[in-house]
């Protein structure tokens, strides 16, 4: 994910998945109808705002060095060109960091 449009996106598709609505989303992460409207429309939120979201959501925010992003499977459109929902792609993640750490072992 490298703008905050994919960001926007995977939150979206996040939203959409847990069922909520987007006002259920607003209330529940507490921030204001507009903030949450920028956030998913990719526009700058305060770093506040995304982290309530994400909490409601589920979703956690990783940080990861482009020297091992470049490693990991392209997860967001797999071979068959389905589009696999944020825990599938976080379970990819967590594989791929396991499969490293063995190798080291």
């Amino acid at each position: 994910m490298s703008t905050s449009l994919d960001l926007s996106q995977h939150l979206e598709s996040a939203r959409l998945t847990s069922g909520l609505t987007r006002q259920q989303l607003t209330e529940q992460a507490g921030v204001s109808r507009q903030a949450v409207y920028r956030l998913l429309k990719g526009h700058d939120v305060q770093v506040s705002t995304l982290l309530a979201v994400m909490e409601v959501l589920q979703l956690d925010l990783l940080t990861l060095p482009r020297a091992l992003k470049r490693t990991l499977p392209d997860v967001a459109t797999p071979a068959g060109g389905v589009t696999l929902s944020p825990a599938h792609a976080m379970s990819a993640v967590q594989q791929r960091l396991a499969s490293l750490k063995t190798q080291r072992s």
